[in-house]
C-alpha cells in the first residue's frame, strides 16, 4: 500500500514520466537508442526497385593501376566529361583548390564549360585557425552549373545519417552537393554562385534530411573511372545522373553509416549517391524537429501511463505497459516507411517500460504488504506475526540474546461493543493500534494485531525489566486518551498486557515463551485489569 505522504507523488506518475520524456528528447538530437532504432529500420528497408539512373565513376584500385599515382593530369577529368556530355547533370566530388598546371586547368575549365551540367563540392576546412571555405579555383568555378558543400555531421556514434540541404560559411547558402546534382539533373534553375568566403564566420547548418540507405542492392551502379575514360562509350551515360568520386582506400576519408559493411565505412561521393537518389526519388527521410518529437514523446507517456496504470492485475498491466513500449518503435516504423518522417521513440518507449516494471514491483509489493497487514489497523496481522516470530526465536537463539513478548488486550471489549456497536467498536482497535505505532518505533520493534482485541509487540535483545517498562509506557499512553467506556471500572478504555522474556534455547521455546506471555496476561486480568505483569521464572 502506497504510503499517504507518497499517494500525491504517485498521481502525477504520467505528468512526471511525460516531463521527464521531454527533457531527455530535446538533450541530444539523436541519442542511442533512436540510433540503434533507426539503424535497425533502414536495414530492414528494402532494396530500391529498377533503375534510379544514378551512375558512380569510382577512382577505385582498378584506375590507379591502370592510370597511375594519383592525383592524376587534369586532363583526364576534361576528355571524361567531354564524354559525358550527354549526362543529365555530372557530380565531380574531387577537389579542385588548388593550380595544376595552366594547360591543365585550362583544358578542364573548357570541358567544364562545354559540359554545362557539372557540379563541384564546397567544404568547410580550419586554416591557421581560421575556418574557411574551400572551393574550386576560381577559373574552374566560372563554367560550373552549381557549388554544393559536402559536409556531414556524425552522430555521438561517429554514424553519418543526415544531410543538411543548406549550409555555409556565416549562412547556409550552398545547398548539400546532392541537391546540386538534383537540381541540375532536373533543370532546376541554380541560384548565382555565392562569393567566396567572408573572415570570422562559423559554419552554419539547415534543413536536416536523413540518407535513405537500404541493405541490399545500391540504388546506382558503379564503373570504374579507367572502364568510363578508356572503353565505355559516351552513350553509356547518355540522360544518366553520373557522380564521380574516390572510392579506392587512402584517397579519401571513409564514415561509418548504418549499412556499411564490416566497420569499413563508405566514401563520401557514394554517401552522395545515396543522398542524390533520396532526393530524386522523394525517398528522403524528413526527421521530426526536436521540439515536435519531445512533445510526441511526452504526449504518448502522459496519456500511455495514464490509461494503462488503471489495468487491473499487475500481470495484465505489465503485458499492456510491454506492448504500449513495442507499439512506440513500430509507430516509427510506419511513420519511417510510410510516410518517410523520423520520430524516434526509443526514450519514450524505454520510460514506459520502466514504470510498467516499476508499477509491476509497486503491485506485487502491495500485494505482500496486504497479504501481511491487519485490513482494519494496519498493523502486521497473525501471518506476518507467526513469522517474524519464528525467524526472531531462531536468531536470538543462536546470537544467545533475549527476546521479550507482550500480549496486549483491551479491557471488556465485549461490553464495549454491547453498548456502542461494533463500528464504535472497530474505531478503538484503530484507537489502540495508532498508540502501538507510537510506542514501538524502534529498529527491532514489532507490533501486530493477533485476533479480536489482542495485539502483540515483539521486542529485540530485550530483558523482562526492560520489556515490563515498555509494556507499562504503552498502558498508560493508552489510558491516556481517555477514550469513553461506560462498561469499564475506570469509564476509560484500558488494557492488560501479559510481559516475559528469555534467550531461546531449542525448539520448544517458542510456544513456551507465549504461553509464559499469556499466562501473564490472565494473572493481569485476575488481578483486576489496566495493569502489565511479567511472568513468573
Amino acid at each position: 500500500m502506497i504510503p499517504p505522504h507518497l499517494r500525491p507523488l504517485a498521481k502525477l506518475t504520467p505528468a512526471l514520466l511525460a516531463a521527464a520524456g521531454l527533457l531527455l528528447t530535446l538533450s541530444q538530437p539523436q541519442t542511442r537508442l533512436d540510433a540503434w532504432l533507426y539503424d535497425g529500420l533502414t536495414r530492414l528497408r528494402p532494396a530500391p526497385a529498377g533503375d534510379a539512373g544514378i551512375t558512380l565513376i569510382a577512382i577505385d584500385q582498378k584506375s590507379l593501376a591502370e592510370l597511375g599515382r594519383w592525383p592524376w593530369p587534369r586532363a583526364y577529368h576534361a576528355l571524361l566529361l567531354d564524354k559525358l556530355r550527354g549526362a543529365r547533370a555530372v557530380g565531380m566530388d574531387i577537389v579542385m583548390a588548388e593550380p595544376s598546371g595552366e594547360y591543365d586547368d585550362l583544358q578542364l575549365a573548357q570541358a567544364i564549360r562545354g559540359n554545362g551540367k557539372v557540379v563541384s563540392p564546397v567544404f568547410p576546412e580550419l586554416q591557421e585557425g581560421r575556418l574557411t571555405e574551400t572551393r574550386p579555383i576560381p577559373l574552374l568555378t566560372q563554367g560550373l552549373a552549381a557549388l554544393g558543400h559536402t559536409d556531414y555531421e556524425q552522430d555521438d556514434d561517429g554514424v553519418i545519417r543526415r544531410v543538411f540541404l543548406r549550409a555555409g560559411l556565416g549562412a547556409p547558402r550552398y545547398p548539400s552537393f546532392a541537391q546540386a546534382v538534383a537540381d541540375t539533373a532536373s533543370r532546376r534553375a541554380a541560384p548565382p554562385l555565392p562569393q567566396p568566403d567572408r573572415p570570422a564566420l562559423t559554419w552554419q547548418r539547415s534543413q536536416p534530411l536523413m540518407i535513405p540507405f537500404s541493405s541490399g542492392a545500391k540504388p546506382y551502379q558503379t564503373v570504374s573511372y579507367a572502364d568510363a575514360l578508356l572503353r565505355l562509350p559516351p552513350e553509356t551515360f547518355n540522360q544518366r545522373i553520373v557522380l564521380i568520386g574516390a572510392t579506392a582506400t587512402g584517397l579519401g576519408q571513409r564514415h561509418l553509416t548504418p549499412v556499411s559493411a564490416h566497420n569499413l565505412g563508405l566514401s563520401g561521393v557514394e554517401i552522395n549517391a545515396y543522398a542524390t537518389y533520396g532526393l530524386l526519388t522523394d525517398q528522403g527521410i524528413t526527421p521530426l524537429p526536436p521540439i515536435w518529437r519531445a512533445l510526441a514523446a511526452a504526449v504518448a507517456l502522459l496519456l500511455g501511463d495514464w490509461l494503462l496504470s488503471r489495468l487491473s492485475g499487475s500481470k495484465r498491466k505489465l503485458a499492456g505497459y510491454a506492448l504500449a513500449s513495442l507499439a512506440l518503435p513500430s509507430g516509427s516504423a510506419i511513420l519511417l516507411y510510410g510516410a518517410r518522417i523520423w520520430i524516434g521513440g526509443g526514450i519514450p518507449a524505454s520510460l514506459l517500460l520502466l514504470a510498467g516494471l516499476g508499477r509491476f514491483v509497486a503491485g506485487h509489493a502491495r500485494l505482500q504488504q496486504l497479504a501481511s497487514t491487519d485490513g482494519l489497523t494496519g498493523l502486521n496481522n497473525r501471518r506476518q506475526f507467526d513469522e517474524s516470530y519464528a525467524k526472531a526465536l531462531q536468531k536470538h537463539g543462536k546470537h544467545a540474546k533475549p527476546l521479550a513478548l507482550l500480549i496486549i488486550d483491551l479491557d471488556n471489549f465485549k461490553g464495549y461493543n454491547d453498548r456502542y456497536g461494533h463500528a464504535a467498536g472497530d474505531e478503538i482497535l484503530r484507537q489502540a493500534a495508532g498508540a502501538l505505532t507510537q510506542c514501538f518505533t524502534r529498529r527491532g520493534e514489532l507490533t501486530a494485531r493477533l485476533g479480536g482485541e489482542e495485539f502483540g509487540v515483539l521486542l529485540d535483545d530485550c530483558g523482562l525489566e526492560t520489556a515490563l517498562m515498555a509494556a507499562d509506557r504503552f498502558r498508560r499512553k493508552l489510558e491516556g486518551l481517555a477514550l469513553p467506556h461506560a462498561a469499564s471500572p475506570s469509564g476509560f478504555v484500558t488494557c492488560s498486557i501479559g510481559v516475559a522474556a528469555r534467550v531461546p534455547r531449542g525448539h520448544g521455546d517458542g510456544r513456551m515463551l507465549f504461553e509464559m506471555a499469556d499466562q501473564a496476561l490472565y494473572q493481569a486480568k485476575s488481578e483486576g485489569r489496566n495493569r502489565a505483569v511479567p511472568a513468573a521464572g
